[in-house]
């Protein structure tokens, strides 16, 4: 009889598992903190204002009356927003918003009229249709007291007449270049008779 040969059991599982991968904790971002507005609740005055951006008083009242620089009233002033107006005013070039002009041709404008006003006031500039004026007055004055000198000089027809033929030749001629100096005068260029007789001279 054959040996008995004893059937061995597979070996057991083991009912231990492996533990389950760990997922990786995402670190806490540290909250922003928020900015911190040192000018918080400070209010300054005119001179104070105008001393920090480095102007004067008058002309920090004059960005506040054209609406570029805000205002608390009766010279008072939020440094923050004076601060960022004023970056942005810069920034646009000193332009107005209202127009295309700059501050500084409006100042210079101002300035040409005001010098004008106290030129004509002094006498040292006289306006275009004045001058015309009087240079016709004069010029009408003139020729026409040609007219009644033949008449002083002699009493004899014949002289007179030809007086008067020289007389009127003679106003032909001045009427002519007054005329003409009228009008270098008027349109501001040069009188081109004047400048033939200094090349002439």
């Amino acid at each position: 009889m054959a040996p008995r040969t004893e059937k061995t059991a597979p070996p057991k599982k083991s009912s231990t598992r492996k533990p389950a991968p760990k997922k990786p904790v995402a670190e806490k971002k540290p909250k922003a903190e928020k900015p911190r507005d040192d000018l918080a609740g400070v209010v300054m005055s005119t001179q104070g204002m105008a001393a920090v951006l480095g102007v004067t008083p008058r002309w920090l009242q004059s960005l506040v009356k054209d609406g570029t620089i805000p205002s608390l009233g009766r010279g008072r002033f939020d440094p923050t927003a004076v601060f960022q107006a004023y970056a942005a005013f810069l920034k646009e070039g000193v332009t107005k918003k209202t127009g295309n002009e700059s501050l500084d041709e409006l100042r210079k404008e101002k300035a040409l009229t005001e010098r004008l006003n106290r030129e004509r006031k002094d006498r040292t500039l006289i306006e275009l249709d004045e001058a015309l004026g009087v240079i016709d007055e004069v010029t009408g004055m003139f020729v026409a007291s040609l007219n009644g000198l033949p008449a002083q000089i002699t009493g004899v027809p014949r002289e007179r007449q030809r007086l008067n033929d020289i007389f009127d030749s003679e106003r032909l001629r001045l009427a002519d270049r007054f005329a003409k100096k009228r009008e270098a005068l008027r349109s501001g260029r040069e009188d081109p008779d004047a400048e033939a007789e200094d090349d002439a001279d």
